[in-house]
């Protein structure tokens, strides 16, 4: 009984909105309605109330003809909640155009079909340009090297045009050399012709290029304290590790807040060396120093609590 709670409270709190094909459905015609659930969440039986005094239950996916026009509100109710969703009907005048993509060019933000960056590159993204005739949903695959990033459905509506990129998943990666291509699978509607694909080439970094520590607040620490630092840099982020020297350990990974800004806490081992030192970046055991430098100072002496207390000796 606990688990079919569970079960259930997770299904309220997943549920999502209805959407409808097509976007302006027209008299005399089916008009699929799709209540969204994510993958592997039990939906059970749905009772559609489609606004013109009709009702079913069914399944999530169901379609509906309507004889009048006017504007409807669609609810699906269940073990679950779903947001009502109006829509609008029209006159159906002649057959509707087929939902149906005619163009589909895939690119770089320069319009480019190839690219190269450096070994840690980051954001790249991909965009693809659509042009499609009719209304429908477009169900679509992102890929990389012949493998899913994801799938994605967007709802497409009165014949035009629209531009999709890959920062809707993350970015493409840049961490493994050489060449990597890119395309977009069209899973919906059915297309007659082969998904164009281009291409981005990872080159290893120079050493200007490697990420790089420009400075640190506070800059100067004291043997044997333990201190939170604020670095900021260029080019470093996840998967970059901080070096301040080896009398001077990370008491936790570095948390970064956004690209070039992390606050790390170290300790300073009470027989660190003292003077000013270079701290350093290791990316893949390639190294880069500063510019940013770290001050150690001796430890503060320790008060005598006999003298604070005016009872030393006389």
């Amino acid at each position: 009984m606990r688990y079919l709670c569970a079960l259930l409270i997770s299904v309220v709190a997943f549920a999502q909105q209805i959407t409808v094909t097509p976007g302006l459905p027209t008299t005399g015609t089916p008009t699929t309605l799709i209540l969204h659930f994510p993958v592997g969440v039990p939906v059970g039986p749905v009772t559609w109330q489609f606004g013109d005094g009709q009702s079913l239950t069914g399944g999530s996916i169901i379609t509906h003809v309507y004889k009048q026009p006017g504007n409807y509100t669609v609810m699906a109710s269940g073990q679950f909640t779903a947001t009502p969703t109006q829509i609008r009907v029209v006159t159906g005048i002649g057959p509707a155009a087929p939902f149906a993509i005619s163009l589909l060019r895939v690119r770089w933000e320069d319009g480019r079909t190839d690219a190269s960056v450096t070994q840690g590159f980051t954001p790249l993204a991909a965009y693809a340009d659509l042009k499609y005739e009719g209304t429908g949903l477009l169900q679509a695959q992102w890929t990389l090297d012949g493998v899913p990033l994801g799938t994605f459905i967007r709802q497409l509506g009165f014949a035009g045009q629209a531009t999709l990129d890959t920062s809707m998943f993350l970015p493409l990666p840049t961490t493994e050399l050489g060449e990597h291509l890119v395309s977009l699978r069209i899973l919906t509607p059915e297309v007659t012709f082969q998904p164009p694909t281009i291409r981005y080439f990872v080159r290893a970094g120079d050493a200007d290029s490697l990420p790089r520590i420009e400075s640190i607040s506070p800059a100067a620490l004291r043997r044997g304290e333990e201190v939170e630092l604020r670095v900021s840099g260029r080019g470093f982020g996840p998967g970059v590790r901080l070096y301040f020297g080896r009398d001077v350990a990370l008491v936790a990974p570095p948390r970064f807040s956004d690209p070039g800004h992390a606050v790390v806490k170290v300790f300073v081992a009470p027989t660190a060396r003292t003077g000013l030192r270079e701290v350093q970046t290791i990316t893949k055991g390639k190294r880069a120093r500063g510019p940013a430098q770290l001050q150690i100072l001796p430890a503060l002496p320790k008060r005598d609590p006999k003298s604070a207390d005016g009872q030393g000796a006389s």
